[in-house]
């Protein structure tokens, strides 16, 4: 049974790998993104913080975004079925990081009160059993000691947490509560403790290529445009986030 579940998972990568080919072949103008469904980053039905940039950097390309589990996103924009990972907080391994984030913002830790209370910042979970979503966090997002366990999901993770599994679940708030409300559960603020843990800046993912140096240098001058003209801002707005602190040398500052 394990082996036909691979044949199959085997057999719609390359269909999905096929399909992307086709699209980025029929069109030198057409953007092809890659990464996960997010609430409010990239919505399925096209809107979100993150597609709704990338339309305005990219306002000549047709934009085409297949919604894959992370990992598998930086894999296909390695080996040149996508243009773009949305988004990254470090380097990866054949791929290259824009300079100028898309994100900014906390991350936070979940947990039972029953455990862990008081809050002692690092202290608390100095040692303890974290979980997030696979490739979403490290060892070095910590200044402590801490161990870990990587799921596929949100709600893995919240679950991991509530049945004792793990002591804390990391994510960013809003999908801390996408995560409650996937897994079917309520947040009690009797119940759980949400601290911040970090901060980190989100920057979308380029092939190590000449097209791929071609599109970061594009997204970073636009990105720089929309800026200075105070379109970039009205997107941060219409989203609730709050816009990345840009840097842009000297004369941007």
């Amino acid at each position: 049974m394990m082996k036909y579940h691979r044949f199959i998972a085997m057999v719609v990568s390359l269909f999905l790998l096929q399909a992307i080919s086709s699209v980025m072949a029929e069109d030198e103008k057409t953007i092809v993104t890659a990464g996960p469904s997010w609430d409010r980053f990239t919505n399925e039905d096209g809107s979100g913080l993150y597609h709704d940039i990338i339309k305005q950097v990219f306002a000549g390309y047709a934009v085409k975004h297949f919604y894959v589990p992370t990992v598998q996103a930086n894999s296909m924009v390695a080996i040149g079925r996508a243009d773009i990972k949305m988004c990254e907080t470090k380097e990866i391994e054949h791929l290259v990081l824009a300079s100028l984030p898309m994100y900014e913002n906390d991350f936070y830790a979940l947990y039972l009160r029953e455990k862990f209370e008081p809050w002692e910042g690092d202290l608390t979970i100095k040692g303890q059993r974290l979980v997030w979503r696979e490739g979403y966090y490290s060892k070095i997002d910590f200044a402590v000691p801490i161990d870990f366990t990587e799921v596929r999901s949100g709600e893995s993770a919240l679950k991991m947490v509530i049945y004792d599994r793990a002591d804390f679940y990391i994510d960013d708030l809003n999908l801390i509560n996408q995560s409650f409300v996937n897994a079917g559960e309520k947040y009690d603020p009797a119940k759980f403790g949400l601290e911040i843990v970090g901060t980190r800046k989100y920057f979308p993912v380029f092939a190590d290529t000449p097209r791929g140096h071609k599109l970061r240098n594009h997204y970073e001058k636009e990105i720089e445009r929309l800026y200075r003209e105070g379109a970039l801002q009205q997107v941060y707005t219409h989203w609730n986030f709050r816009m990345p602190k840009f840097e842009f040398g000297v004369s941007g500052k």
